[in-house]
């Protein structure tokens, strides 16, 4: 859990990640064949995402434990999958990060975990892209979830595989073939193989 939270905890991270970015982009200008070394800056672009997804849900579940217990909070596992340019490991420098998010209830009824899980995906957009002396990185787009806007940011993973399985529609399947865990609960994520190929 991180020891920093708010406004000094994103303005560390965010500050972290455009570090990462300048030294890609100098390895990236300076590159003997730029379309070569193309891919392998999709990747690290990825990565880097990843990496600031994962020091957002720190910060984002200390934050929580100021709201809720930190054992509730402790006990509901979040798995962040990133998807499309993000989970393919194609990212440009100015993507969007599309994701979903799966949670693991643990000993909590699905009702608490859902709202200490929504809070937790709140807080990483929060310390990934809110208004703050240090600028915002990128938006974390969660609308290619279950339902889009209209269904709730967080499900089980009982509740995504029930989704897919009655209503999703062929392009739902499509945009799974570049799903991939990125942040959070690594043994969650590998749940995630059903419905989602990793």
């Amino acid at each position: 859990m991180a020891g920093v939270t708010g406004a000094d905890a994103y303005a560390a991270l965010r500050s972290a990640y455009r570090r990462g970015v300048v030294d890609l982009a100098v390895k990236d200008m300076c590159a003997a064949d730029p379309l070569d070394f193309m891919p392998a800056v999709g990747a690290e672009l990825a990565d880097l995402a990843g990496a600031a997804i994962e020091a957002a849900l720190a910060v984002s579940r200390a934050e929580a434990a100021e709201q809720f217990s930190a054992g509730e909070v402790a006990a509901v596992g979040l798995a962040v999958i990133g998807m499309g340019k993000c989970g393919a490991r194609e990212l440009n420098y100015i993507s969007d990060v599309d994701v979903i998010y799966v949670i693991d209830a643990g000993d909590l009824d699905d009702a608490r975990a859902s709202t200490i899980g929504t809070a937790l995906a709140t807080g990483i957009s929060r310390a990934i892209s809110s208004v703050a002396r240090e600028p915002g990185l990128w938006e974390v787009d969660a609308n290619l979830r279950p339902e889009g806007k209209s269904g709730p940011l967080v499900r089980t993973l009982a509740s995504h595989e029930s989704y897919y399985a009655r209503w999703a529609e062929s392009w739902e399947f499509q945009a799974l073939l570049k799903a991939r865990t990125i942040a959070g609960d690594r043994d969650l994520g590998s749940a995630t193989k059903k419905p989602w190929p990793h």
